[in-house]
């Protein structure tokens, strides 16, 4: 009988069907185990706090979805959040939390807020017109197209309003809206809110259009497009610069609405970018950002007086804009998550 060397009875021993059998029993019981699965870096639960990390335990917890998936932490300091997104109740909420908040400041502090956020609107405008109105015969041979990267660039003034604790009076029809209907704030103080936010918002967009042109940055291509806007927007009937207001800042809110939700700064770029660059690119009425589109085409000597501008456009804008705050808005999320729906 030959003799077995120690290098065969290795190899017989490390079989494939010996490793997979070793693999296989060896996962079942870990992962059937007390300890389970636990993320490289995660903490581990407490065994009481009903969340589900990984593969441990899946019958203790429903079925989650993706936006309130593993939303808490539970560590020896205290309950941490961790999910990416606030449920939309929360958010709603939330919202209405910051409308309260806005609503109470003191009416400089509004005015101040306002007007910086009119200002940070005239960089947005003013980016869009520089690039879109200089593409020469490309925005001839393809309008769409001229139309597509002013979208794309506007919506830079939304993430440094949001994200920088400003307040435009678009925002303050859903938000404010939403604290006076779930009891936070009162009428006068919307009233104040929404009358000193519009105030606000037009000297910052009138300075920082004086700015521009003063600094001879409304030149060109930038010139020419302010212009060709401005008799557009101000040749409008009032009924259609009113429903294209209230569509505007439907999207504007839900912009709004959806960067409340997102708890880091990426989440709440892509939240503010798309809904921002849809309205633009389908020609909506954004009153604020009328108030600095509408005085640069005028200084940059667009046929248009002041008093057209503001009966013809500003007026039905900040009418259509302020229903879709309210309604669409504000009493819609209510009746689904606040006292509206009770």
């Amino acid at each position: 009988m030959p003799v077995m060397t120690h290098a065969e009875s290795l190899r017989r021993r490390s079989s494939p069907g010996l490793v997979g059998l070793v693999v296989a029993v060896g996962s079942a019981v870990v992962l059937s185990g007390p300890l389970g699965f636990v993320p490289m870096g995660a903490v581990q639960p407490a065994a009481s706090s009903g969340h589900s990390w990984g593969l441990r335990h899946p019958q203790a917890s429903p079925m989650r979805t993706a936006v309130n998936a593993v939303s808490t932490l539970s560590t020896a300091g205290g309950t941490v959040e961790t999910a990416g997104v606030r449920s939309p109740p929360e958010t709603y909420f939330a919202l209405a939390d910051k409308g309260a908040a806005n609503a109470k400041k003191s009416v400089l502090g509004i005015l101040h807020q306002s007007f910086v956020s009119g200002c940070f609107v005239g960089f947005g405008g003013l980016l869009s017109l520089s690039i879109a109105g200089n593409l020469g015969a490309v925005a001839s041979a393809s309008p769409g197209l001229q139309k597509f990267v002013f979208a794309a660039l506007f919506p830079v003034n939304l993430l440094l309003i949001l994200n920088s604790g400003g307040q435009l009076f678009t925002g303050n029809a859903a938000t404010v809206s939403m604290a006076v209907i779930e009891g936070k704030a009162t009428m006068s103080e919307l009233v104040k809110s929404w009358t000193i936010s519009i105030l606000g918002n037009i000297l910052g967009c009138f300075t920082f259009a004086c700015a521009a042109q003063y600094s001879g940055l409304l030149v060109a291509g930038a010139k020419k497009l302010a212009i060709s806007m401005t008799v557009m927007k101000t040749g409008l009937p009032f009924g259609q610069a009113v429903v294209r207001a209230i569509m505007c800042n439907w999207m504007v809110c839900m912009a709004v609405f959806l960067s409340e939700a997102a708890r880091d700064l990426g989440g709440k770029m892509v939240g503010i970018w798309f809904p921002i660059s849809a309205f633009v690119a389908m020609g909506m009425e954004h009153s604020v950002a009328n108030m600095f589109l509408l005085p640069a085409g005028i200084l940059a000597g667009a046929p248009v007086t002041v008093v057209k501008m503001v009966c013809k456009n500003w007026i039905p804008v900040i009418i259509g804009n302020a229903i879709a705050g309210v309604l669409c808005v504000a009493a819609s999320y209510s009746y689904a998550f606040g006292r509206l729906g009770k």
